[in-house]
């Protein structure tokens, strides 16, 4: 009776407490008693536990370990048969256990019992909650919407929506002449605002359509939707406008559309573009700009737009140097010199043998517009050096392909400075990539473009002398030195023997005290008044340019902690705004004095995005990319004019060409400005001006030609102002009538000239 009413108080059911069973092994001895210990897991203070008479102590954990909260340690000494000891230590691997376990837990049937399962015999199975209608139909609601993209896209696809129906309707009100910031009442009276708002509402169920049909790796339309719109409406706005503030207010709403873009993006899938098609895709959009370029210039000239100055003398100077190497004008300077005693551009003699080989006044323009985008190759290269991937690869070629200031001097005439493009951005690859060998080839023909060239190569030489930390860097020393010196030899040689006297006076005029003093005397200038020569960095002439030539590179090229990297801008400061301050044409991103600078702006560029963050990396180099070409547009897009102009009257030039094409190519000629381009092809050709007039000292408007018998021929231009005073010299002398186009050109004809054969 004790004996049960021990056992009573020892054994607690389970679902009155939380104490749990724990039961022992069964010996292989039937007469040993079955031990069990009871633990309660709510009791925090249990020191001690009695089993079959023996008692066990615990060890708690925290005197030994402050750190610990919960665990608890214990020792015990079992003081069981050797046998059974060892039964239970080999039980989780002993079959005979799990037999005896398996018996024990097990029901009639060998199935496990409930209370194994952790379940009581007379408790039923719990009930699914029941989900209400409702909240089901607000969960498929929820994925529908997910799956459309909302509410993550929404704002991106209406405003992608809107920006292409926007760009679409300007589009057809530009082809009804309706101008949309000068006629923007009679704009938005001509547009059914209610069709309006049904494209818009069309084009985003279309969207969201084709965005639950697209893969979820291809789910980025909305992206390109938005980038499409702001291209397309800003496009069709600067297409042949050249407001410039328009054009600057349209590239900051670009750069925050763009920048949201790129923010919404994956930053490693926009990098995934394989290399292969971004530059596929850059040399295609350089050869677009390339061809629209040439045939722009080319009818520019074909509707006789371009004139002696800068494009009549090197019609003629290639004449000379395929038919005795010589470069030889008589149009320059009205007497025969060399184009080299005026500037130092042996560069030229590269081309020679394709003008050689299609000796057409096109073939320069053609020419240029090749030199400028050429560029594209090596800048490609340096980009990828530079870690620069899919998309933003992408940006960094467009950057250049569309800039304004490697375009727009394209169209005034011809210049050797079109070699500079190409010539320094493989300069500076040379460089980035530590290209030795090349780097003093380029550095060579960097030199001769021109007397003033040598600045670049100095300036990228010591830029590589700082930048390198290795033995390499004393080429940079060299190939400095060596440009200074050529530098200085040749301007003294072109003050001395050629024209670099009025050149240094006409450019640097606002440094010079003494033009006999030549670059030496400016330099000196410089150094000892500093204070003026910083003053004319930004100019009120000169502010408008600049911000025309850093406004499509968000002024990147002035970012940046690394001090030597602002020998890049040198060229840009000298040439272009301290230049600039006086001589206006350097000012101008329509002249050729922007080609070079741009190279090195466009380099910094790229090398000062580098350092930021991938994102805004990213971020940065994109916007640029979409601001040159809105700014390019502004820029340069009304040139197309002169292709139109040419096709709708191309008999009517060609007349005129014919006309010019019947004088003598032996015969000596006086032209006016413009047509002289066209027949510059010889020995002699002069450009007609004022200065062939004397004036009677008894009566003002009395001129006569000097020394008429002096030319073959006279081209003359009907509407010109002192084409009458021309005429009746002419006439009176025994001029005749050679071929004339009404209301357009004459031509007279020396009496004395012999006509061969």
């Amino acid at each position: 009776m004790n004996k049960e009413k021990e056992n009573e108080n020892n054994s607690i059911n389970e679902p009155e407490s939380n104490l749990k069973p724990r039961h022992d092994l069964p010996t292989p001895d039937e007469e040993s008693a079955e031990k069990e210990i009871y633990i309660d897991s709510n009791a925090s203070d249990v020191n001690s536990i009695e089993l079959n008479g023996e008692t066990i102590q615990f060890e708690d954990a925290d005197s030994n370990n402050e750190d610990s909260d919960n665990d608890i340690g214990f020792t015990a000494d079992f003081n069981l048969p050797e046998n059974e000891t060892e039964d239970a230590l080999q039980s989780e691997n002993n079959e005979d256990v799990d037999n005896l376990i398996q018996e024990e837990n097990s029901g009639a049937d060998g199935e496990l019992s409930p209370a194994c399962n952790g379940e009581n015999e007379n408790d039923e199975a719990p009930e699914e909650p029941v989900v209400p209608l409702w909240t089901k139909v607000k969960n498929k609601i929820r994925e529908v919407l997910t799956e459309c993209g909302f509410p993550e896209m929404i704002l991106m696809r209406f405003i992608g929506v809107y920006l292409i129906v926007s760009g679409v309707i300007l589009r057809k009100m530009q082809e009804k002449n309706i101008d949309p910031v000068e006629s923007w009442k009679a704009f938005i009276l001509d547009i059914k605002f209610n069709q309006m708002v049904l494209w818009i509402v069309l084009g985003f169920v279309l969207l969201t359509f084709l965005h639950t049909i697209l893969p979820k790796k291809l789910r980025f339309l909305d992206h390109i939707s938005v980038m499409t719109g702001i291209l397309l409406f800003t496009l069709s706005l600067m297409w042949k406008n050249s407001n410039y503030y328009l054009c600057i207010a349209l590239s900051l709403v670009a750069v925050v559309f763009t920048n949201y873009v790129i923010g919404k993006s994956n930053q490693e899938k926009l990098e995934k573009l394989p290399s292969w098609f971004v530059g596929t895709v850059s040399f295609v959009a350089a050869g677009f700009v390339c061809y629209f370029i040439a045939i722009t210039t080319v009818a520019r000239h074909n509707t006789f737009c371009t004139s002696t100055f800068d494009f009549g003398i090197f019609v003629q100077m290639f004449h000379s140097m395929v038919t005795d190497f010589t470069a030889v004008t008589t149009c320059e300077r009205s007497r025969e010199l060399s184009h080299f005693c005026v500037h130092a551009s042996y560069i030229y003699y590269l081309l020679a043998p394709f003008y050689a080989i299609f000796p057409e006044e096109s073939t320069l323009l053609i020419a240029q517009a090749v030199l400028a985008m050429g560029g594209i190759i090596p800048l490609f290269l340096i980009a990828k050096n530079h870690n620069f991937k899919g998309v933003p690869l992408l940006a960094v070629n467009l950057i250049y392909v569309f800039y304004a200031g490697i375009i727009s001097p394209c169209y005034y005439e011809f210049h050797e400075n079109a070699f500079l493009p190409t010539l320094l951005m493989w300069l500076v690859y040379a460089v980035d990539k530590r290209k030795i060998i090349l780097f003093y080839i380029m550095s060579v023909l960097t030199c001769i473009v021109k007397e003033d060239a040598p600045l670049y190569v100095i300036c990228i030489a010591l830029f590589f002398f700082f930048d390198e930390k290795k033995i390499k860097r004393l080429h940079g020393i060299i190939i400095s030195a060596l440009s200074s010196a050529y530098f200085i030899i040749i301007t003294n040689w072109l003050t001395e023997n050629g024209d670099g006297q009025m050149m240094a006076a006409t450019r640097f005029g606002n440094l010079t005290i003494d033009p006999e003093e030549g670059f030496v005397g400016i330099i000196k200038n410089v150094l000892t008044n500093p204070s003026y020569f910083f003053s004319l960095f930004v100019h009120e002439d000169t502010l408008l340019f600049l911000l025309k030539v850093m406004i499509p590179l968000l002024f990147l090229p002035l970012i940046t902690k690394k001090i030597h990297r602002f020998l890049l801008i040198i060229p840009f400061v000298i040439m272009n705004l301290v230049i600039g301050a006086g001589y206006g044409y350097a000012a101008n991103i329509d002249f050729q004095y922007i080609f070079g600078p741009s190279v090195f702006l466009i380099y910094m560029t790229l090398i000062n995005a580098e350092d930021f963050k991938t994102e805004h990396r990213n971020m940065l180099v994109s916007s640029s990319a979409v601001v040159s070409v809105i700014t390019t547009f502004c820029l340069v897009s009304g040139n197309i004019g002169y292709y139109e102009s040419y096709s709708e009257k191309t008999e009517y030039y060609q007349v005129l060409d014919d006309c010019l094409d019947t004088v003598p190519d032996d015969a000596s000629v006086l032209s006016n400005s413009f047509y002289l381009p066209h027949i510059a092809n010889r020995e002699e050709v002069y450009m007609l001006d004022n200065s062939y007039l004397a004036v009677d000292p008894n009566d003002e408007t009395n001129k006569t030609v000097k020394d008429v018998y002096k030319f073959d021929f006279y081209v003359l231009a009907a509407h010109d102002e002192s084409t009458p005073y021309f005429v009746a010299s002419l006439e009176e002398a025994g001029f005749k009538i050679y071929n004339e186009v009404s209301d357009r050109m004459i031509i007279y004809v020396n009496p004395n000239y012999s006509f061969a054969g």
